[in-house]
């Protein structure tokens, strides 16, 4: 009898060994699948915003306001601006698009310094401003002038007639890069998230620290977009 009784606290055993090595496999397997999800939603969700903030860069209903001198498209006319990266954080719930007067300029200086107070530093996001009401993202947009293309005319919208339209003489490549961040899935600061978008979108040298770079540092998810438009009429993206 003691040697039946023992056999069966051995099996009794193996058998809740096996359960629980099924339970943890089952509740890692559990845990995988929910990480998936999370970054597919995640990532759908930054992926939204970063083409909302596109979506309003080709609206035509806004076209005519961004080519007026204080608009963001004719910011780039002046040869003084022509290097720079016009910035400005985009918030669904405000009036208008874009306004010069919360907009931020980074440009390189003669010495290879970045400057990032041209004109104020209004334009940055903050770790407040959300992009919609949600609450969860922030998105930022940077436009810059592209070099002019070899063809002829090639910077010169399709379809339009210069001199006998509306359309303005001057024309310009520009390309608009967002980024949307999702700061709630990091344990940044409020500091360290501001101070990421202060930073450029493109390395101007090697030791250049980029906005996508530094928020990689911080761990938070991030979505980029980039597109090339030519404006002076309705902008169209540049093949």
């Amino acid at each position: 009898m003691k040697q039946q009784k023992g056999a069966t606290l051995i099996t009794v055993l193996v058998i809740l060994i096996v359960i629980t090595l099924l339970g943890t496999i089952a509740v890692k397997m559990g845990i995988v699948g929910l990480k998936i999800a999370t970054n597919s939603q995640v990532n759908a969700l930054l992926l939204e915003n970063s083409d909302s903030a596109l979506f309003n860069i080709e609206n035509p209903a806004e076209v005519e306001r961004q080519l007026a001198l204080d608009g963001m498209f004719a910011y780039f006319n002046s040869a003084a601006n022509a290097e720079d990266q016009l910035v400005f954080c985009y918030r669904a719930s405000e009036s208008s698009f874009f306004s010069l007067d919360k907009a931020s300029a980074i440009y390189r200086d003669s010495a290879g310094n970045i400057n990032t107070t041209k004109i104020g530093i209004d334009g940055y996001c903050r770790a407040s401003w959300f992009a919609t009401g949600r609450s969860a993202i922030l998105s930022q947009v940077y436009l810059s002038k592209s070099s002019t293309p070899a063809q002829p005319f090639g910077s010169m919208p399709k379809g339009t007639s210069l001199g006998e339209s509306g359309v303005p003489l001057t024309a310009n490549n520009i390309s608009a890069t967002v980024i949307s961040v999702l700061p709630s899935f990091a344990s940044a600061t409020t500091t360290q998230i501001e101070n990421c978008f202060k930073k450029p979108s493109i390395k101007y040298t090697g030791s250049t620290e980029t906005v996508s770079e530094c928020f990689d540092a911080l761990s938070i998810p991030y979505n980029m977009q980039h597109s090339d438009y030519v404006v002076g009429g309705q902008p169209k993206l540049a093949s």
